[in-house]
């Protein structure tokens, strides 16, 4: 049976995603997207995102949201996984209402849909299981 694939972009080859990737028995091909991070087909792609990445978007001016809306413009159906711990913890030093306001703009501005990972493996397991789906519904 043939394995399904995932695309990863250049600038993700070394994060611990593609590792993990490659020991669930995904076929990686490593190129430069036009958006995303991760590619399962012509219709499905992801944007990973750490909590830092989204803090330094708000406070740093780093155009993220349009980053997610070329997404949109691409693929039928974006999502966006963010990765780590909880974003709106009582010990974070941020007003959490900065991050909800971000992230319910692409929720419903964008209509991108976001995913929550703990870890590199979480989220190497979501992009996975999704490839999986897609590539057996494509036989």
């Amino acid at each position: 049976m043939k394995r399904c694939k995932v695309v990863v972009d250049s600038r993700e080859r070394d994060s611990g995603v593609v590792k993990a990737l490659e020991n669930q028995d995904v076929e990686i091909e490593i190129t430069t997207l036009d958006a995303g991070d991760y590619m399962v087909n012509h219709r499905i792609a992801f944007k990973r995102l750490t909590i830092d990445d989204i803090l330094k978007s708000i406070f740093k001016d780093e155009k993220l949201s349009s980053k997610i809306g070329d997404m949109t413009s691409i693929y039928e159906r974006p999502l966006l996984i963010i990765e780590g711990e909880d974003p709106f913890f009582p010990g974070r030093t941020i007003d959490p209402s900065f991050i909800q306001f971000f992230l319910k703009t692409i929720a419903v501005s964008l209509g991108v849909p976001m995913l929550y990972t703990l870890d590199e493996a979480q989220t190497a397991e979501v992009i996975s299981s999704i490839a999986r789906v897609e590539h057996f519904e494509q036989i």
